[in-house]
């Protein structure tokens, strides 16, 4: 690889049991385990992409979803220039839950790059969450949305580099 241009912290938000950790395996090691101990505060997880022809070296923070580590939240979020804000297509409550997890984001960092992403896809039979109503709340938020599946690794990719290349579209000055 060239050298490194741009270094980036995204943020992995959403309440526990999503699959934030596997999510972040599956991009940085393209692993997928069917069990992960619970998120204790924060994962840190570093991985580097090219994109748009710019090396990228992007440092994931996979926050723990527990309500015991929200007070920490603030101090997890700083500096974050994107997030990934995920939920469980299984899983309503999840999905319930995500505007606490946006405002949560949007009110520390403001106008910062999200993409929602509705994981657990592989699981058809179980679907709780409708695509449309995960497209709606993403427009309601300004975010991109994507439905993934870190067992498979359907759009797991897509997912980071469409988030890394939104806060490069935000960072770059553009040309004339």
């Amino acid at each position: 690889m060239e050298t490194l241009e741009f270094i980036f912290k995204i943020c992995l938000l959403g309440e526990p049991n999503v699959g934030k950790t596997s999510i972040v395996h599956r991009f940085v090691q393209n692993l997928f385990k069917p069990d992960y101990k619970a998120t204790l505060g924060v994962n840190l997880f570093k991985k580097d992409a090219e994109i748009d022809g710019k090396i990228v070296s992007t440092q994931i923070w996979d926050l723990g979803g527990q309500e015991s580590f929200k007070s920490l939240r603030k101090l997890y979020l700083q500096g974050a220039h994107g997030a990934l804000v995920i939920y469980d297509t299984t899983n309503r409550s999840s999905f319930e839950k995500l505007i606490e997890w946006v405002q949560s984001f949007k009110g520390l960092r403001g106008e910062e790059p999200l993409l929602l992403i509705g994981n657990k896809t592989d699981l058809k039979d179980k679907i709780k969450v409708k695509e449309d109503e995960g497209k709606n709340l993403a427009q309601i938020y300004n975010m991109e949305y994507l439905l993934t599946s870190a067992k498979t690794g359907a759009n797991i990719e897509s997912a980071f580099k469409q988030l890394i290349k939104k806060i490069l579209d935000k960072y770059l000055p553009k040309k004339k």
